[in-house]
């Protein structure tokens, strides 16, 4: 089952493993804005949902586990996101060397919209709609 979490020390945890590629997240700052919301299984595994504008989120997926369970538990968590909460738009920016998170991105029902340069280097732009999810219009 996955639910909404406001458990920072979890949060702090469940990024801990990439803190060197993540610049600017204040955990603390960052639940502490209502508009903001993160999914987890309570077992680790964390999908942040960044609010951008109204609609829009920039998705963040920390996952524990891998494989059949991981894309399991993506799926579960954009169904919730985007059936529970004000979430039309999903997009994601994955490092380029993450070849795993690209093809799981894929497994989800994100389209790609190619390579572009940030600052922690060349990530794949990743974009799902509630209307290519739900397959309506």
């Amino acid at each position: 089952m996955i639910y909404r979490s406001h458990d920072i020390p979890e949060i702090v945890a469940a990024v801990s493993m990439y803190s060197d590629e993540i610049i600017g997240f204040h955990p603390s700052d960052w639940i502490s804005d209502n508009r903001n919301i993160a999914l987890t299984d309570g077992n680790g595994n964390y999908n942040l949902l960044e609010y951008e504008v109204p609609g829009v989120y920039t998705g963040h997926t920390f996952y524990r586990d891998r494989g059949k369970n991981a894309i399991r538990l993506l799926r579960e968590a954009l169904k919730t996101a985007f059936t529970d909460y004000p979430v039309e738009i999903i997009r994601g920016l994955t490092p380029i060397k993450l070849i795993g998170a690209r093809w799981m991105a894929r497994q989800g029902g994100f389209k790609s919209y190619g390579v572009v340069q940030t600052l922690t280097g060349p990530c794949e732009l990743f974009i799902l709609s509630k209307h290519e999810y739900l397959g309506t219009k």
